[in-house]
């Protein structure tokens, strides 16, 4: 039996990554002088860990995340409404397993999407599957898939994710036929899958933002059933950001080399130039008193 054999047998088992390195692993475990059985769980091993790289890569690139978000990077000591050990509970993840729901409101520039996203990335890690939208994009696609008689063919790829997270709720009010679609998803997860979203409307204004009470009665009857609402106060990271930066290059304009502050401009008593002013009046007082009439 030759290489190219085993590697061909490797294939039709779906051992793709190790038909790929068999010779790097066959040279490791002749260098170390390792047993069967060790190579063996080698080659397993190698399988399997690769097969989860390429794994993660690829729910990465169907996620739909604008950027990569980690818990590392939020800043608890600005936003202080959580804390760190309560969000530590969250990445358990034992919510998603329940197919709970994660409602997170306040005021634009508090961490929502921050919070969503770096949850949706570790969730990833994780060997859950997820998908993420803006509120705005959800809708399009919706309705675009709804007027192509396409929506249950939709809802239906959308279910197959573990978690959904719908970023930026209540920006823009709904239309009924609108908000019904909605509701039809929400109901369609009801109790299958997880959902996240992040809004800056409290529960009271969900009526005024479908248009309907009655749907988002029921839209909030299915969410909150089994789920936790965090609510975010305090001020912008953005607004603090720009703040900040402001604040440097008035400090750096300030500070530039060469740069002559106001107070020290002033001309001194004694200088020629004053001087030279002071004996420019003299002369012209002189000039007017002899140019009086009578004199």
């Amino acid at each position: 039996m030759n290489l190219e054999g085993i590697k061909e047998k490797l294939r039709r088992v779906r051992c793709y990554h190790t038909a790929n390195e068999i010779e790097m692993i066959i040279k490791q475990a002749q260098d170390n002088e390792i047993s069967y059985l060790k190579f063996m769980d080698n080659i397993l091993d190698n399988e399997l860990s690769t097969r989860r790289k390429n794994r993660i890569k690829k729910n990465l690139k169907k996620s739909g995340f604008p950027q990569i978000r980690t818990i590392e990077e939020f800043d608890f000591n600005f936003q202080t409404s959580i804390t760190k050990r309560l969000s530590k509970e969250w990445f358990c993840f034992d919510w998603i397993e329940q197919r709970s729901n994660k409602i997170f409101m306040g005021p634009p520039g508090v961490g929502k999407t921050h919070l969503a996203l770096s949850l949706g990335y570790s969730a990833i890690m994780e060997h859950y599957k997820v998908r993420f939208y803006t509120m705005q994009d959800l809708m399009e696609e919706m309705i675009l898939s709804d007027d192509e008689k396409g929506f249950d063919i939709f809802l239906k790829k959308l279910l197959k994710h573990d978690l959904l997270i719908i970023d930026e709720l209540g920006y823009l009010p709904l239309k009924p036929r609108y908000s019904n679609l909605f509701f039809q998803l929400i109901n369609n997860c009801y109790e299958y899958r997880s959902v996240l979203i992040t809004s800056n409307k409290f529960y009271k204004e969900w009526g005024e933002l479908f248009g309907n009470q009655t749907i988002a009665g029921a839209i909030l009857d299915r969410l909150l059933h089994h789920s936790e609402s965090i609510v975010l106060q305090g001020d912008s990271y953005r607004l603090k950001d720009v703040s900040e930066n402001i604040s440097r290059r008035v400090y750096k304009k300030q500070d530039s080399p060469g740069m002559v502050h106001s107070t020290s401009a002033k001309p001194s008593l004694h200088s020629p130039s004053l001087n030279h002013s002071k004996q420019k009046i003299k002369r012209n007082e002189k000039l007017d008193e002899n140019n009086k009439p009578g004199v």
